[in-house]
């Protein structure tokens, strides 16, 4: 079975620019057919599993919309806490203070949690461009939060994650999902806004959590609006 570059981004809950940067650097099994890239399911499942990266491999449902009574980057931003002027001066830095901030339930250990962490950077950079990074543990933890979680952390200065586009990071959002399921939803909701460049403009200029809560807040009444009219939504 082939898959297209779309379908492989959801199948494995990453950003298509992370895919692109892997083909690049041939660390990914694909070939270019007519101009596009083509993956072979079975090559993908078996590269997936020997790098430890979860293949959700279960088809969403026909007609699947997003809505704020399944799945809220509000609620989670809330649950995660929003920081300023977060300290560190490489990736490892300010990963560690991000872990060392965040709210996180009982039950999960802030030291293995930073080790999962680097361990996705190593295997690629989780920065996306425009000065944004979605840092993640690369497969669920053992002892996974009961809902999902983004802790957000506007950096004192920028740091170099290695994005796509070569723009230094100034905020990221860490991820922490109690399944792979809600993991590629909430992704592809955050995505969604963060491809928004007035939403990107409004960050650089961000100053107080209650401010980003409200712009987040306000953002999820529209798309859900929209998305009752039948208008765009995260998965087109």
């Amino acid at each position: 079975m082939k898959l297209s570059l779309d379908e492989v981004a959801k199948l494995l809950g990453m950003p298509e620019e992370t895919i692109q940067r892997w083909i690049r650097q041939g660390n990914i099994p694909a070939r270019e057919s007519g101009g596009r890239y083509i993956f072979i399911k079975k090559d993908l499942e078996k590269w997936a599993h020997s790098h430890n990266i979860v293949f959700n491999n279960q088809p969403q449902e026909p007609g699947f919309r997003l809505t704020s009574n399944n799945i809220s980057v509000f609620k989670a931003l809330k649950a995660g806490g929003i920081f300023f002027d977060v300290k560190g001066k490489d990736i490892a830095g300010v990963l560690k203070s991000t872990v060392g901030l965040a709210s996180l339930p009982k039950g999960i250990d802030r030291n293995t949690l930073l080790e999962r962490l680097l361990q996705r950077e190593k295997l690629a950079p989780t920065g996306i461009g425009e000065g944004v990074a979605i840092p993640h543990p690369r497969s669920p933890l053992k002892n996974p939060p009961p809902w999902p979680i983004i802790t957000t952390c506007f950096l004192e200065k920028e740091v170099d994650f290695k994005a796509i586009d070569g723009k230094p990071v100034f905020v990221l959002f860490m991820m922490l999902s109690p399944n792979t399921k809600v993991h590629l939803a909430l992704l592809s909701r955050l995505s969604f806004y963060l491809r928004d460049r007035n939403f990107i403009s409004f960050l650089k200029k961000c100053s107080t959590s209650e401010s980003l809560l409200l712009q987040v807040k306000e953002m999820e009444k529209k798309l859900e609006g929209s998305s009752k009219k039948g208008g765009e939504s995260p998965h087109e």
